[in-house]
């Protein structure tokens, strides 16, 4: 297994992780029709350009899981790093691929400086905010809105408690 900073050519494999995992994921939590227009190529301008450090995660030639990470986009979170993005190809859900970037976005953003980490997860999205917190995120009450397809959809804002050990509910 390889975890790498995403690269200009990697960017439409890594943008069909997204578009697929979407797809899945969010099943009905985003409206289906965005849903089924989302193509595969929709993240690589994105991710060619991104001013992110996106990485992927490839065995055996594949590319099953992507990231991206910066420091905190909000000015009330200034000094903190984010996890912008973690995705896996459905095939790969429950595999331990997730948990192993997850552990190497929180590692790298360490290793940038930053002792605290956060993200954005749906609060309809119970199998991403299951799988976060089994990985030692907890929500801390933040909360805001956010428009798909004319869709208010919430986001709550999860912390790393590195002073928890994971738990495998």
């Amino acid at each position: 297994m390889e975890i790498r900073k995403i690269t200009k050519e990697d960017a439409a494999k890594a943008s069909r992780i997204y578009a697929l995992s979407w797809k899945i994921a969010y099943r009905n939590i985003v409206p289906q029709n965005y849903l089924d227009s989302l193509s595969l190529d929709r993240w690589t301008p994105f991710l060619k350009d991104s001013l992110f450090d996106g990485y992927v995660l490839i065995e055996d030639g594949e590319y099953i899981a992507t990231t991206s990470i910066s420091p905190a986009r909000e000015e009330e979170m200034q000094g903190w790093g984010e996890i912008i993005s973690l995705y896996v190809l459905p095939e790969y859900f429950y595999k331990g691929y997730g948990k192993k970037l997850l552990e190497f976005a929180v590692s790298e953003l360490k290793s940038q400086g930053f002792n605290d980490t956060f993200l954005w997860v749906l609060e309809e999205n119970r199998q991403g905010r299951d799988f976060y917190e089994r990985n030692n995120f907890i929500p801390n009450g933040d909360k805001t809105i956010i428009k798909i397809d004319g869709k208010e959809l919430v986001e709550m804002r999860y912390v790393y408690n590195q002073n928890t050990k994971p738990s495998y509910k």
